[in-house]
């Protein structure tokens, strides 16, 4: 994860539809009455409140992980200015949550413990797109240069990271991808049910929670944030949460690489049923490369061309710190969304800031080692054990 960011910014959406949105334009003419079919949810759904969510079902054995392994890996992907200062013990959890439908689900993640006696804050880290099962969280309990996970760790932090739907244990279900309240639950339902465990074990969380994740990881953090403030769990309260180049107002982001390259606002065309269909299955025939074994809902893009707002994550008020950090040059996930989200969140008297990648250029993939040690300087330095 150090290094790459799970293949996000060479294979995302945005990515793909950068490259491919000329396809859309010629949908416009050679997509007929009779378009390819996708699956729309268009009304919120009724998100049931059975107690069996966030229920905790298993735990791994635990996986050891030296020092000299973990610094290994660290060094690999660059460093970052991370010096290793404990073991890191990684287990994959299964827990239920909901699906895009409200129907329970078994699904997992992984949780990496340092090897220290003393209580330890706990670090909610959501992690970016990728279409392979491989590069799920709890496939994920060795040291590698992908493993920010295990690195953050190895700091002193208690991390969970959950696989997302599709996944791990569900795998062969689709991912609902850029879904908000799948999402945020998937983020909420592990947070208590990773709790669940903690309070069975000698391990001592000292009542902290940091949240943070790139890109689509960013997205997701905001909803589990918003989620979690809205449902706080016993015994964890966030201090702060640190969101990087996140599609957070999704509308806004998607329009914008519409508009650079079509000049024309999709929303405001009134796409037919049948076209609109069309135009999502080309982009998702385009969008998931031939090697994926997990499958994507595109639910996000029919509502986006239906101007369905009822994704966007922006539009809300956090009572605790929040920062933004976004790259000027990133053509994946513009940086208008973070702009929009600061002004947004500000008028409704959030703490709030963007901090704007320094690198050269600042693109996706380049702004991610700032990221990682941006996230360490500004945990490192509210965590009180």
């Amino acid at each position: 994860m150090i290094k790459g960011i799970r293949n996000e910014s060479k294979s995302s959406l945005f990515s793909v539809m950068n490259r491919l949105i000329f396809i859309m334009v010629s949908s416009l003419f050679l997509v007929a009455c009779g378009g390819g079919s996708s699956s729309s949810n268009d009304d919120d759904q009724e998100i049931p409140t059975d107690p069996a969510r966030g229920e905790f079902k298993s735990i791994s054995s635990k996986t050891a992980n030296s020092i000299t392994d973990i610094q290994t890996a660290i060094n690999v992907a660059g460093g970052q200015n991370i010096t290793v200062q404990y073991a890191v013990d990684t287990y994959k959890i299964e827990y239920m949550t909901v699906d895009s439908s409200g129907e329970l689900i078994l699904v997992s993640g992984m949780i990496a413990i340092p090897a220290k006696s003393s209580p330890s804050p706990i670090i909610s880290y959501q992690h970016a797109t990728t279409f392979t099962n491989d590069e799920a969280p709890s496939e994920q309990l060795t040291p590698s240069e992908k493993s920010i996970e295990i690195a953050l760790a190895s700091l002193g932090y208690i991390v969970f990271s959950a696989d997302y739907i599709g996944f791990g244990s569900s795998l062969g279900v689709d991912h609902p991808y850029l879904q908000k309240d799948t999402s945020a639950y998937t983020v909420t339902d592990m947070l208590k049910a990773s709790k669940t465990w903690l309070d069975t074990t000698s391990i001592q969380s000292n009542g902290q929670l940091f949240m943070t994740g790139y890109s689509q990881g960013g997205y997701v953090t905001m909803a589990a944030l918003q989620d979690y403030q809205a449902n706080p769990q016993q015994g964890m309260d966030v201090v702060t949460a640190v969101m990087g180049a996140g599609p957070y107002n999704l509308n806004l982001a998607l329009n914008e690489l519409v508009e650079e390259n079509l000049g024309f606002s999709i929303p405001t065309i009134n796409l037919p049923g049948d076209l609109a269909d069309g135009i999502v299955s080309i982009i998702e025939s385009a969008f998931i490369p031939q090697d994926a074994d997990v499958g994507y809902e595109t639910t996000f893009l029919d509502r986006f061309l239906e101007n369905d707002r009822q994704d966007n994550v922006h539009d809300w008020k956090p009572n605790v710190p929040v920062t933004l950090f976004h790259g000027e040059d990133d053509e994946t996930v513009p940086i208008i969304s973070s702009e929009s989200t600061l002004s947004t969140m500000l008028a409704l008297g959030a703490d709030i800031e963007l901090i704007k990648c320094t690198a050269v250029p600042s693109g996706h993939k380049d702004c991610v080692p700032e990221y990682v040690e941006l996230v360490v300087q500004i945990f490192g330095g509210l965590r009180n054990d």
